[in-house]
């Protein structure tokens, strides 16, 4: 069942994994096994429901959010053993965590477990190789299911949406009729998100016709039909319905659809971690003591209101982690943007440098043109002293005013030459 950060609802994003300890870890695009996957730890426990066990370290620290069929394994195989059943079908095998649990299951009671799965994961592939009591099918479930010899019991947990689901158990009840018994089947993901609305592992693997439109890239949140930006989404990894509801929609839509045609059968529903639908015969020997079983959780309002609270916190959470997300983006936009101005800043520390040098180099020019300038200025007026203190300075005065009448131009003036000597020498 199903995300970065965070996503990897990230990492599932079906978070995104980031940020909050979750990681995604891809689907095949067979569109056959459980969803997208929670790293999470194998546990141990009793087979028997209410039994007491003493938790290990992993126990004690579970997957942030359950997710997955294996969580159901009390029931589950309390339900196999009073069934008595010794062959199992597994459709949708994930990592490999239920089918540890159903093997060891197996192991103990001389039962044989089939796994069908196109693409499995090198964990699971090396644990069937492991078992004699196991076999690994590299089928669609609607391919290997018509070949396969009819199992005591089978566990849906691969494609979810409509024309997957019904055609699975149609394929279950087609062998459960030739042979005279219907078996015990599981399917999880009855309850939200995938219930009312489809889920395509590989869209293309589903006829056009059956087909709804879809996304990728939005979410869906409990409280909404439609699709949003963020909340329980795959981040590319599965597409999902653009809208919830609605006839032949969803896992849940297609387990009712079914029933309707086999009015003998009697559905149970354990209304948590996404849902757990059980159908069986009411005609089957076992059919009592498997009803005792499910009978405290079958459609209990308390389970219900847990598994809502849950979902919420749950979507809260993805949008805390969002928010976490896009502050981070914002800092970062906002950090980069500061560095692009610090580098502006230092440019024109540049250009203004350059130009003081330049400044700099120029005042030493004009400093040094006033040096030359004062220099001559003195040497003028040691001239003018000169010239002032000679004797002939009269009578060039005398010539120079005649000559001025003359033609009319300034003459030579004794005063002024003395006066300017005397200004320049105080």
């Amino acid at each position: 069942m199903v995300a970065a950060i965070p996503p990897p609802w990230s990492g599932v994003r079906w978070g995104r994994g980031d940020g909050v300890g979750l990681r995604f870890r891809r689907r095949r695009a067979t569109g056959e096994s459980g969803g997208a996957v929670l790293d999470g730890t194998k546990e141990s426990a009793p087979t028997e429901v209410g039994e007491e066990f003493t938790p290990n370290e992993e126990e004690v620290q579970p997957p942030l959010l359950l997710h997955s069929l294996a969580e159901f394994r009390e029931l589950i195989q309390a339900c196999l053993d009073a069934s008595g059943a010794k062959t199992v079908a597994e459709i949708g095998s994930q990592d490999g965590s239920s089918t540890q649990q159903l093997l060891e299951w197996a192991e103990a009671r001389d039962a044989h477990l089939f796994c069908i799965d196109p693409a499995p994961t090198p964990e699971l592939v090396e644990l069937v190789a492991g078992s004699p009591r196991a076999d690994l099918i590299l089928e669609l479930s609607l391919h290997a299911l018509p070949h396969l010899e009819p199992c005591d019991a089978y566990l849906i947990d691969g494609d979810h949406n409509y024309y997957t689901v019904d055609r699975e158990l149609r394929a279950i009840a087609a062998q459960a009729d030739a042979e005279g018994r219907y078996p015990l089947v599981f399917l999880h993901d009855v309850a939200w998100p995938w219930g009312r609305r489809d889920m395509y592992y590989a869209p293309d693997t589903i006829p056009p016709e059956a087909r709804r439109e879809h996304t990728y890239d939005k979410g869906t949140v409990p409280w909404r039909a439609d699709v949003v930006e963020g909340g329980f989404r795959s981040e590319g990894h599965f597409a999902l319905a653009l809208r919830e509801g609605g006839p032949r929609n969803g896992v849940l839509t297609a387990v009712e659809d079914f029933l309707r045609d086999h009015p003998d059968l009697t559905f149970a529903k354990v209304p948590c971690v996404f849902g757990l639908g059980v159908v069986y015969s009411s005609s089957v020997p076992y059919a009592a003591a498997v009803g005792q079983i499910l009978e405290r959780y079958d459609g209990d309002v308390l389970l219900r209101r847990l598994e809502d609270n849950r979902l919420a916190l749950y979507v809260r959470l993805l949008q805390l982690q969002d928010d976490m997300v896009e502050l981070h983006r914002v800092r970062h936009d906002d950090l980069r943007e500061l560095h692009r101005e610090l580098e502006k800043s230092w440019l024109y520390v540049r250009d203004v440098e350059v130009e003081n040098r330049a400044l700099r180099g120029r005042i030493g020019e004009l400093e040094e043109q006033a040096r030359v300038a004062a220099h001559r200025h003195d040497e003028l007026v040691q001239e003018v002293r000169a010239v002032v203190g000679s004797r002939s300075i009269v009578a060039a005065e005398l010539t120079s005013r005649l000559l001025g009448r003359l033609r009319n131009q300034p003459s030579l003036s004794f005063g002024r030459l003395r006066a300017l000597a005397e200004q320049d020498g105080a």
